[in-house]
C-alpha cells in the first residue's frame, strides 16, 4: 500500500456527476475486504468485459449504506476506502466510487438502473451477488434489474457465493472470525493478512521504558473494523521498508488504560517514526491482552511476545 496519505481518486462522486462515454460491464457492490470472492466477481468482470468488449467498471459506496442510516453502529469494516482502492486496482478496471449521501438514498431503484447505471455508466451487462440491494429503501435486486435490460438472461448475471473448504467466502464471516481471534481462518478466506493503516502519533512512551518502543498507530477511518484485543505478530511497512513486529491491540489495562490504542514494537530496531505513515499486517495471533500483576511479569511476558513472533517468521523461511 501506498505510505502517503489519501488519494484524490477516492473521493466520492455524486450519482449524477458521473458520465462515461464507452459500454461497460458493470459490478455492483460494497466490496469490503475485497476477499477471494470478490476476487472471484472481479475476475469474472475482466474476463466478460473482454469478450464482449465492454469495459470493466466496479461501483462502490462510501460512506458504507449502514453508516449514512446509522452512523453511530459498531465500526466494523475490513477495508478503509484507501484499503480498498489499493486492492481493488490490482485488475485492470474503472472504480467507481459513489458518495452515499440523502440523493442517492432517496433515489428509486428504476432510477437508479436508467438514470445511472444505463445512461450515465453506459452500462450494458451488470454483475452482482445474490443479496446486493440498491435504490430508496434497499428494494431494487437482482429481479427488478432483469426486468430493466435487454435479454436480462445473457445480460443480468447472479454470482453465487465463493465456498473455500466448504465455508462461504463473506465479509460477515471473516468479521466473526476476526472477533473470535481467529487470525488464520480471517486471513485464509481475505487471502491476505488483514492489515491497520495510520499515522504514527506521540504516546505515553510506557513502551520505551519497558524495553519496547512502541509506534501508536493513529488510524484514519473511523468505521475499520477491531480485531479481539491481545497481541499479534506480523509485518510493518514504513517508508518503503517491511520488518518483523509485535502489536498489541487494546486498552493497556495493566496501565488502568481506558482508551483502544494500536501500538507497534518492531524488533531490533528502535525509529523515530513520528508523523510517518504504517501499516501493520497482522499475521499471527499470539494471546490476548490481560492485565499483570506487575511490570516485571508484564516485561517477561513481552520477552516471550517476541520470541514468538521472530519463530513465526524464521520458521516460515525454513
Amino acid at each position: 500500500m501506498s505510505q502517503e496519505g489519501p488519494h484524490s481518486e477516492l473521493t466520492p462522486l455524486s450519482w449524477s456527476d458521473v458520465r462515461r462515454l464507452k459500454p461497460s460491464i458493470v459490478a455492483l457492490g460494497n466490496f469490503d475486504g475485497v476477499h477471494l470472492g470478490h476476487a472471484r466477481i472481479l475476475d469474472a468482470l475482466v474476463s466478460e468485459g473482454r469478450a464482449a468488449s465492454l469495459d470493466p467498471v466496479v461501483v462502490t459506496f462510501e460512506p458504507h449504506p449502514r453508516y449514512f442510516f446509522k452512523p453511530q453502529e459498531k465500526p466494523s469494516l475490513l477495508t478503509t476506502p484507501r484499503e480498498k482502492w489499493e486492492q481493488l486496482r490490482k485488475w485492470p478496471i474503472t472504480i467507481v466510487s459513489l458518495a452515499f449521501n440523502k440523493s442517492l438514498a432517496e433515489l428509486q431503484p428504476e432510477a437508479f438502473i436508467k438514470d445511472f447505471l444505463q445512461d450515465r455508466l453506459m452500462g450494458r451487462r451488470f454483475l452482482l451477488g445474490r443479496d446486493h440491494h440498491f435504490g430508496k429503501g434497499a428494494s431494487g435486486d437482482f429481479a427488478l434489474l432483469q426486468a430493466h435490460v435487454t435479454d436480462a438472461n445473457r445480460n443480468v448475471t447472479m454470482l453465487e457465493p465463493y465456498r473455500l473448504n466448504e465455508e462461504v467466502v463473506s465479509s460477515s464471516a471473516i468479521r466473526i472470525h476476526l472477533e473470535a481471534s481467529r487470525l488464520e481462518s480471517a486471513n485464509r478466506l481475505l487471502g491476505r493478512p488483514f492489515s491497520y493503516f495510520g499515522k504514527v502519533v506521540k504516546g505515553e512512551g510506557r513502551g520505551r521504558g519497558l524495553g519496547f518502543a512502541t509506534a501508536n498507530l493513529e488510524l484514519d477511518y473511523p468505521y475499520k473494523a477491531v480485531v479481539a484485543y491481545g497481541v499479534y505478530g506480523g509485518k510493518a511497512r514504513v517508508n518503503g521498508k517491511e520488518y518483523i513486529a509485535v502489536t498489541n491491540i487494546g486498552n493497556n489495562p495493566t496501565f488502568a488504560g481506558q482508551t483502544q490504542k494500536i501500538e507497534v514494537h518492531i524488533l531490533d530496531l528502535d525509529l523515530n517514526l513520528y508523523g510517518q505513515w504504517l501499516e501493520f499486517d497482522l499475521h499471527l495471533h499470539i494471546r490476548p491482552e490481560f492485565k499483570f500483576a506487575s511490570v516485571t511479569e508484564l516485561k517477561q511476558q513481552i520477552s516471550q511476545d517476541v520470541n514468538t513472533t521472530r519463530h513465526y517468521f524464521s520458521s516460515k523461511l525454513l
